[in-house]
């Protein structure tokens, strides 16, 4: 995600002052640690590239510890599955060429009800989620993000 982007971005966010957030293929680090200086309470990064994920672990500690900000070289899909965690905000910038919708998917299903989930896209994708409402979505070139809300759930 580029640093115009990802500006945007929490720009469009607010305070997320107090909140979890999931920062799914997270590549360096720059979404997670840009997270945590807007507020965020706690941060989990995860990434499955070896050189990336080196790169992210290093970023984090330099600005942070594992308290704060918890890091794991994982398919996201996977590691999600083995969690007991959701997150306030999820967000999820997979790579263009290969993007997962399972992993996707996963990523949805553990936002929390009235969570976030924003997705970085190529312009053409068109992707919707069982469950959630698209609140916004901003276009930068060739990539879009993509604002989704979960629903809160209806009691019977």
């Amino acid at each position: 995600m580029s640093e115009k982007i990802r500006g945007a971005l929490f720009n469009s966010l607010g305070d997320i002052s107090g909140l979890t957030v999931l920062d799914a293929f997270a590549g360096t680090g720059a979404v997670g640690i840009e997270a945590l200086s807007r507020g965020a309470e706690h941060v989990n990064a995860v990434e499955i590239n070896a050189d990336s994920f080196e790169t992210l672990k290093e970023n984090r500690d330099l600005i942070t510890d594992e308290e704060r900000m918890e890091v794991h070289r994982a398919n996201v899909g996977s590691w999600l599955k083995n969690q007991l965690e959701y997150f306030d905000i999820v967000i999820a910038d997979p790579p263009y060429d290969a993007i997962g919708m399972k992993a996707l998917e996963t990523c949805a299903a553990y936002t929390v009800p009235g969570g976030l989930l924003i997705a970085s896209l190529p312009q053409a994708e068109h992707i919707q989620f069982d469950g959630f409402k698209i609140v916004d979505e901003k276009r930068y070139g060739n990539a879009k993000l993509v604002f989704y809300k979960k629903k809160l759930q209806t009691k019977q």
